[in-house]
């Protein structure tokens, strides 16, 4: 719950904190998001409904004095956050955690892409993602967005960037096969299975 907590405040806070109506931090509703979702809460409903079902145990831990937020105030919240700063902090985060769920035993990084179907963006597609997941630690430990007309060839190396593959096995599909992405992981030290 440490690293937890320290996660959430190192997110940027957009919003004018010392002018306006301002009632609830933006750590404790990325705390209420972070934990509500290994209860399956995804909907903004199911997150407040897990807020208020669990509002004493949050205002015990110092989370939530205020109160659970409302849907719109997710929503907005949401909708203006900065997401790659967001990205950034949780691949820091994950990777801390990932250390110490694994130590120095040889883990295998599994990279792939997936489209998010469901999620539209402002110019009508749907964005691909490619993220690369930690076998032995069970957690994504970064993801890269693609670019538009673009697909995975581009985005894996900058995702080998992001992580830390040294004495790990990566392994991808096809589309990764390429002359540079092997190169990148042969020269962080990896080994891979494409």
């Amino acid at each position: 719950m440490k690293h937890l907590k320290e996660f959430v405040k190192s997110v940027p806070d957009y919003r004018r904190t010392d002018k306006g109506n301002y009632k609830h931090k933006l750590e404790d509703i990325l705390l209420l998001v972070i934990l509500g979702r290994p209860g399956k809460c995804i909907t903004r409903p199911d997150i407040i409904r897990f807020g208020e079902r669990n509002l004493k145990r949050f205002r015990s831990l110092g989370i939530l004095l205020e109160g659970v937020p409302s849907e719109p105030t997710l929503c907005r919240v949401f909708k203006h956050i900065d997401d790659e700063a967001m990205s950034e902090r949780m691949s820091e985060f994950t990777a801390a955690f990932h250390a110490e769920l694994v130590g120095f035993a040889v883990d295998i990084l599994c990279i792939d892409g997936k489209a998010m179907r469901g999620t539209v963006l402002e110019n009508g597609r749907n964005p691909d993602i490619v993220s690369a997941y930690s076998l032995k630690g069970g957690v994504t430990l970064a993801t890269d967005m693609c670019e538009e007309k673009s697909n995975e060839i581009t985005s894996v190396p900058k995702l080998l960037d992001k992580v830390d593959v040294s004495g790990c096995i990566v392994t991808a599909d096809a589309m990764s096969f390429q002359k540079a992405i092997i190169d990148k992981i042969r020269e962080k030290g990896g080994d891979f299975l494409i």
